[in-house]
């Protein structure tokens, strides 16, 4: 069946018609309310607070709750009714947008508004993919989830477009409006929605399940450090995102102060990045069946590194917005890629740990590239500095297939002590043994020394081999 035939199957469920409008309409305003914390923490405050402090403090509200959140609203959405949190959510959110309408300048009790609206989005978005397989048949649940994915990505990312071009024109007040009333359409799509949606969990397990999730991110962490291909990519992603924080900022900072020109610029600058970011998904399979993944990943961040080199000496509007749609065309030949390697190095049982602990340092890297960028602006020139960053690119661009060939170690359990003729047991990674059963055992030579090699078969049915010299317990990953 296709694609679309899918999608018409999918949609054709009154339930999941309304889950989807919900989700869309919610994620419209909160384009819009990007916009308008852009505009009010950067462009209309006062003129003593500098621009990139501004930007700082905008992507902190909308960045940082939204990964702090992520790890534990799983929990929370266990124990309580998902209906009254697709309902009562929005609501919530509506109130604190509207309440934000008479605050002028800077207010803590702004901010405070402020975090309600993106800290609840992160709870509402979590709590709608959780109730998806609720709405879908099984076989349908792909198209429903790309649906949704897809389409809300692009609907934020032109409701933030919409309400930066307008923003002038109107005012952040009309903006603001705009939120309460989409906020509250998809209260109400939620509500109407009849499918039960109930929660499974008591009180006591979901204190439980929580500090279950602390304990799975140290798990996770362990096991990312223990694994060279998954460390690799996820860190070099991060570096990748605070390198587009502090370009993000610092064109934010030419557009404004130097070229005098207002919020719509900046909405012209994500605009293009998000151009880039479209074209990058749909050329990035064409390189596939040409190299190595890894190698895909080099060439995105030299591509970055050029492009950001030779526009370093001539910095103008246009040459910004090339560096905007160049950074967001090869994020896509970074990102991919580096998904793909992080699932296929890391088992199946281990895989939700270690992507708990990609989202929270891939989440926090670009607010921390924002805040790297505050002292750097007035001490370097706008060239200098895309320069330099260009430059780090370009470094990171070869570091990415060496880091991630590196040798993979592992310990190995044997049922009696691990002379050569006995039989292991399990793997040790990261502390955690991992049961298996010997497929083959075998004694090799290269470069005149003695390996042994092993062939094992874990308990989700991957092969795995590994190999030590003789008589060391160093073992080292050849296949996995």
């Amino acid at each position: 069946m296709s694609s679309i035939a899918r999608a018409r199957r999918a949609l054709s469920s009154r339930d999941f018609r309304l889950l989807l409008a919900s989700r869309l309409v919610s994620q419209l305003g909160d384009g819009l309310f990007q916009a308008v914390l852009v505009t009010v923490l950067v462009f209309l405050a006062p003129e003593e607070q500098d621009t990139a402090a501004g930007l700082a403090k905008a992507t902190f509200i909308l960045v940082v709750p939204f990964s702090l959140v992520g790890p534990l609203a799983g929990v929370l959405i266990d124990r309580w009714s998902r209906r009254r949190i697709l309902t009562f959510t929005p609501l919530v959110r509506a109130a604190a947008a509207l309440a934000i309408i008479p605050l002028a300048g800077e207010s803590w009790v702004l901010y405070g508004f402020a975090l309600v609206v993106t800290s609840l989005n992160r709870f509402f978005l979590a709590t709608a993919s959780a109730s998806l397989p609720r709405v879908v048949a099984e076989e349908n649940l792909l198209v429903a989830n790309s649906m949704a994915a897809v389409g809300g990505t692009t609907i934020t990312l032109g409701g933030f477009l919409l309400g930066t071009q307008i923003a002038d024109p109107v005012g952040t007040d009309a903006l603001l409006g705009a939120m309460g009333v989409l906020y509250s359409i998809a209260a109400f799509s939620g509500s109407r929605i009849r499918t039960p949606l109930r929660a499974e969990r008591t009180a006591a397990r979901a204190l439980a399940s929580i500090a279950g999730h602390v304990r799975d991110l140290a798990a996770g962490l362990r096991r990312l450090r223990a694994t060279p291909p998954a460390l690799a990519s996820i860190v070099t992603l991060s570096l990748d995102q605070v390198l587009v924080g502090a370009v993000t900022a610092l064109s934010l900072v030419v557009f404004k102060d130097r070229f005098q020109e207002g919020v719509a610029s900046y909405g012209r600058i994500v605009g293009a990045g998000g151009v880039g970011i479209l074209a990058g998904i749909a050329t990035v399979g064409w390189f596939e069946p040409r190299m190595a993944k890894p190698r895909i990943m080099r060439l995105g961040f030299l591509l970055a590194g050029a492009v950001c080199v030779a526009a370093a000496p001539a910095i103008t509007g246009p040459t910004l917005l090339v560096v905007s749609f160049t950074l967001g065309l090869t994020f896509a030949y970074r990102k991919i890629p580096a998904d793909t390697i992080v699932q296929a190095s890391v088992p199946d049982r281990y895989r939700g740990r270690v992507f708990a602990v990609y989202d929270l340092m891939y989440g926090l890297a670009r607010p921390v590239g924002v805040a790297l960028s505050i002292p750097l602006i007035p001490n370097l020139t706008t060239g200098a500095l895309i320069a330099v960053i260009g430059a780090v690119y370009l470094a990171l661009g070869p570091l990415v297939p060496w880091w991630v060939a590196r040798p993979r170690r592992v310990g190995v359990r044997f049922y009696a002590g691990g002379k050569a003729d006995e039989v292991p047991r399990a793997l040790v990674v990261a502390g955690e043994e991992e049961p298996v059963e010997l497929e083959s055992s075998a004694f090799e030579e290269v470069d005149g020394e003695r390996r042994r090699r092993l062939r094992l078969r874990a308990e989700d049915g991957n092969l795995i081999e590994v190999w030590a010299p003789e008589g060391s317990e160093n073992w080292i990953v050849s296949r996995w």
